[in-house]
């Protein structure tokens, strides 16, 4: 049954605990006065009985003692559906984070406002959204007190459990200290509670799954893992450049690009904070040896891959953040594509190391010419290909994708690597604003499919 947009409010005229349709309501849902059905919000399901109201159509009055009974924490219109004598009020969704700093106008930091705009962006849809740490989780009484954003302000609310939970916490760290993992395989055993997004990807295990994959694989570039010294040998023989990448690292962080020159050995460069620097080597052994120590012990939990001549603005490699969504159809699609163009000498092209964000209209028009809808569209095309492909090997529900993505100057695309949790900064730019939007908007779209809402 599609949902209802109702207002749902909590009143003390009713005594008993009663919840009070208005006669439409009834009408359409079949219900008799008198009649006891199960009400549910979030994970929380209560049996009572109905009665008539008065009050307007769409209008649902829940008693004092029925909403601390569903951890019903305020009134406000929400979605309603009512099958097989149950009544769902909702969807509740849950933001699992770490971070929580106590603060009531910023609980979690700089974050709150992320999770705030998730909550305005998705408020036309009205669901009932939270932010909760795993601290906050009484597991007992089964209720959370989790911080809820309305009306430009923090407040704390007892919540049941959710209907579904965004998974989103902000670094690999804090996921390991606050034991977000155990957390979730916890609340999606017990209370079995559909998850998306849980974990950050290992780059070497999603390279595994892609690269067996027929649909996905002419896109990825040959990546080894703790290569050998003659592996990295002959790919820098076969390709001329080389990158090395931590296998669990994020935000370009530990980056080498290492290039070969016939006659001038090799250079190594890298970037320290905002600054890039480039190291000369007689040998690809001493390079080895002197960033990764002699007998190349910490190079096992690196990645060589294949470097790609990508192409380029002012002399600088352009690289693309394909950011995708899932929305209620359930389907992935393309909300953005920023264009990245690296700092100068930079390895990446983050914004911290200079990188910029530039239009993708106007580079593809100067770059490509009559080509450049056709060429976007096989970006596209691609994109959607490869999550569809990770998310059928991983078997786990994703709704969120950041994918960099390139296109070589054959105009070849390729993928470099995945994120489950992607920034957003490419929406800062004013062309993918609209796109920011859209891209929060999605996170409700998704978690209305997932909670069955729609």
């Amino acid at each position: 049954m599609n949902p209802i947009i109702c207002q749902v409010s909590i009143t003390s005229h009713l005594q008993s605990p009663l919840i009070a349709l208005s006669r439409s309501l009834m009408e359409q849902f079949r219900i008799s006065k008198g009649q006891t059905i199960k009400v549910g919000f979030g994970k929380k399901n209560v049996e009572t009985r109905v009665i008539p109201n008065k009050s307007p159509d769409g209008k649902i009055n829940v008693s004092r003692s029925l909403a601390q009974s569903l951890s019903l924490p305020f009134s406000g219109k929400l979605l309603v559906t009512f099958q097989d004598r149950r009544l769902r009020i909702g969807p509740v969704i849950g933001i699992l984070t770490t971070g929580f700093t106590g603060n009531d106008n910023k609980p979690f930091g700089t974050r709150s406002r992320l999770f705030s705009y998730f909550t305005s962006a998705g408020s036309a849809l009205y669901p009932c959204m939270y932010v909760f740490t795993p601290n906050m989780i009484d597991w007992q009484r089964k209720v959370i007190q989790g911080w809820h954003y309305q009306n430009s302000s923090w407040s704390k609310k007892t919540f049941p459990f959710p209907d579904v939970i965004h998974e989103r916490s902000p670094n690999r760290k804090a996921e390991t200290i606050y034991s977000i993992g155990s957390t979730v395989n916890r609340l999606r055993n017990t209370a079995k509670i559909p998850i998306f997004n849980q974990g950050f990807f290992n780059k070497w295990t999603i390279h595994q799954h892609l690269s067996s994959t027929p649909k996905a694989n002419p896109y990825i570039p040959e990546t080894v893992l703790a290569p050998s010294l003659p592996t990295l040998q002959r790919m820098l023989d076969q390709y001329s450049m080389v990158y090395l990448k931590p296998a669990r690292g994020s935000l370009g962080l530990g980056i080498f690009k290492v290039t070969r020159h016939p006659q001038k050995g090799y250079n190594c460069r890298f970037n320290q904070g905002k600054k890039s620097f480039v190291h000369r080597f007689p040998s690809l052994s001493k390079l080895i040896t002197h960033f990764f120590g002699r007998g190349g012990g910490r190079f096992q939990g690196y990645l060589a891959q294949q470097g790609i001549h990508l192409i380029k603005v002012k002399d600088n490699p352009v690289d693309f953040r394909v950011h995708l969504h899932k929305d209620y159809t359930g389907k992935w699609k393309v909300v953005a594509v920023g264009s990245k163009a690296a700092g100068s000498g930079s390895v990446t092209t983050h914004m911290r190391t200079g990188g910029t964000v530039i239009p993708t209209e106007d580079l593809f028009r100067v770059t490509f010419g009559d080509d450049s809808q056709r060429i976007k569209n096989q970006l596209e095309k691609a994109s959607i290909t490869i999550a569809e492909s990770l998310e059928k090997q991983l078997q786990e529900p994703l709704g969120e994708l950041g994918l960099d993505m390139g296109i070589d100057q054959n105009r070849k695309i390729w993928m470099f690597e995945s994120n489950s949790k992607p920034g957003r900064h490419i929406f800062l730019h004013p062309s993918l604003k609209d796109a920011g939007r859209k891209s929060a908007r999605c996170i409700t779209e998704y978690s209305l499919k997932l909670a069955e809402f729609i």
